[in-house]
């Protein structure tokens, strides 16, 4: 079965607002490298064995092109964000919209307050889920979550501003490798993911600095963001991945890459 992937056109996106240290309203994206890489994006997911979509973009959502952070789905259900910002609650009743209207889901929303930001902040493995809180997402998400999950969910406690999102300093390679950014997290979340993988492979400054750990897998084929370190490039490429490097310069300026581009489900 091929992995389904939705992604949304840069056709209006910009820093318009500040909502995480990334952002700076001054530092204005670039429009033909925003659309250069989501054009290479996607060519990317057409030549994998992914059923591609492509969301219709609002002039008023700048940032509905990270669309990861939408919700999560599972079992013809589909789970809004409870966006923590006003500027990006709208995005969770559009993607709403379309998970009903174009792929059959039936809704299924959080209690109002308890904060959850989608995939940004739950990251899956074949057999558990881990979700971020601490800068978005709130504690009791995971709880909540827990009720429509059949695999356990498991509470990270981010602390670094800078990655205010679990899939921003977080990867599983499945269950048995992660790639962690050791900077991004509490001492007992962190001794919590160590005890959970046979591998953790902690990454360096260079690649967090352009967020290594916001890829997408498609079976032995790894999307991530150019400019990763060629230690980290080797590594993944020895445990069998073939890799696929995008410039996401533009959209770091937002504070996502790869995967923050790309709602999974």
């Amino acid at each position: 079965m091929k992995k389904r992937i939705i992604i949304c056109p840069p056709t209006y996106f910009d820093i318009q607002y500040e909502i995480n240290p990334w952002m700076n309203t001054a530092k204005k994206v670039d429009p033909s490298g925003a659309l250069a890489a989501y054009t290479s994006l996607r060519n990317t997911y057409l030549s994998l064995p992914v059923e591609l979509h492509e969301a219709v973009p609002e002039a008023d959502l700048p940032d509905m092109v990270y669309a990861a952070d939408w919700g999560y789905a599972e079992n013809g259900v589909f789970i809004p964000a409870n966006f923590r910002y006003a500027e990006r609650r709208r995005e969770a009743n559009v993607a709403a919209e379309l998970m009903q209207k174009k792929f059959g889901f039936s809704i299924q929303r959080l209690p109002e307050g308890i904060f959850f930001e989608g995939h940004g902040d739950l990251v899956e493995t074949p057999t558990r889920f881990f979700i971020g809180y601490g800068f978005r997402s709130s504690f009791e998400a995971g709880a909540e979550l827990q009720k429509f999950v059949s695999n356990p969910v498991f509470s990270i406690h981010l602390i670094n501003p800078f990655f205010y999102h679990l899939d921003t300093c977080f990867a599983a390679l499945g269950d048995d490798v992660a790639l962690v950014n050791k900077s991004a997290f509490a001492p007992e979340s962190l001794e919590l993911i160590e005890k959970s993988f046979k591998e953790v492979i902690f990454t360096s400054d260079e690649d967090n600095k352009v967020m290594a750990h916001n890829l997408v897998i498609v079976g032995n084929d790894l999307i991530c963001a150019k400019g990763i370190s060629e230690q980290l490039k080797k590594r993944l490429e020895g445990l069998g991945y073939r890799l696929h490097e995008i410039d996401t310069v533009e959209y770091r300026k937002g504070g996502g890459s790869v995967k923050c581009m790309s709602f999974e489900f």
